[in-house]
This record gives structure tokens, C-alpha cells and sequence, in this order.
């Protein structure tokens, strides 16, 4: 148990480490959050893949693989397909499925190659789908909480503390 929360414990140190280094580029911690979960969707249909053997939801040439080895602004313009699922207006239409709208309206509000990969590289390095739901909430909330500080926002707190869950 005690190897389970310090795992989640640096994984939160990670993805906050991350998310206050974005902010200061000009990235506000709701974009954040907002990339981070297209990203994740992504990986985590390749990890569907990989190890359930199941069928991609992703269209090919858009999915986890096609971004991880990717740098520069051929990665920026590859995410900005990924998130969009399509090439073209036709495409969009055809494209009914649960990941075509989540996908719907997305943004790619990382235009900078260099923290793109930092972002891909610290997603890369976990196996999101076999992991526990805590572990993900708790990485969530303290993004949110990171949020609620943030004066520049306005945000305020919008989230339940742990202590009263």
C-alpha cells in the first residue's frame, strides 16, 4: 500500500511539475487538463490495443504511436490531426463514434514542440489503463486545485477536497 501511494505521490509531482512549467509559458492549468485527457485518450486506446488485443477506436495514422515518435513541428501538426480525428470536413461526418465526440471542437493549445514531448514523454512513460482510478482522480484534483490558486484565472475552487470525499 505504502509503494502504491508513493507511486501516486510522484506521479502527481510529475504531472504538477508539468502543468506549472506549462503555465508559465502561457498555457493555463485548464488547458492543461483539457490536453492532458485528449492525450490520454489516446494512449490509452493503444494500451487497449496492446494488451487486450482489442481494435483501435482511433483512426490510423492518428493514433498513440504516430505521435511518440514524432519531435518538432511535424508533432505539432500531427497532434492537431490526432486531436481533430480527421483530414477533412467529409471525414468528420462519417466519424460517429464515443472518441469522434470527445474529440469534437477539440484545440491543440500546445504549439510549442518541445513541451508537446514533455507532455507525450511523461503520458508515455505510465500504463494509464491498468491503473487505479484513485491514482487518476488524485492527479486530477490536484491539477484542479492548482487552478483554484491560480489568481490570473479567476477559477476559484470548483472541486470537492479529499478530506470531505
Amino acid at each position: 500500500m505504502a509503494q502504491a501511494t508513493a507511486n501516486e505521490q510522484n506521479l502527481t509531482k510529475k504531472v504538477w511539475t508539468l502543468a506549472t512549467t506549462l503555465a508559465g509559458q502561457g498555457i493555463g492549468f485548464t488547458d492543461y487538463i483539457t490536453q492532458l485527457t485528449y492525450l490520454l485518450f489516446l494512449k490509452m486506446d493503444d494500451e487497449n490495443v496492446k494488451m487486450f488485443g482489442e481494435d483501435s477506436a482511433i483512426p490510423e495514422g492518428y493514433r498513440w504511436e504516430d505521435l511518440t515518435n514524432l519531435d518538432g513541428l511535424d508533432l505539432v501538426k500531427q497532434y492537431e490531426n490526432a486531436v481533430l480525428g480527421v483530414d477533412t470536413v467529409a471525414e468528420i461526418f462519417s466519424y460517429q463514434t464515443l472518441i469522434g465526440t470527445i474529440y469534437t471542437k477539440a484545440q491543440n493549445k500546445i504549439d510549442k514542440p518541445v513541451y508537446l514531448k514533455k507532455v507525450i514523454t511523461l503520458i508515455n512513460g505510465e500504463s494509464w489503463l491498468v491503473m487505479d482510478g484513485d491514482v487518476k482522480g488524485a492527479i486530477y484534483e490536484s491539477i484542479l486545485e492548482k487552478n483554484g490558486q491560480d489568481k490570473k484565472s479567476g477559477a476559484g475552487q470548483y472541486f470537492t477536497p479529499r478530506s470531505l470525499i
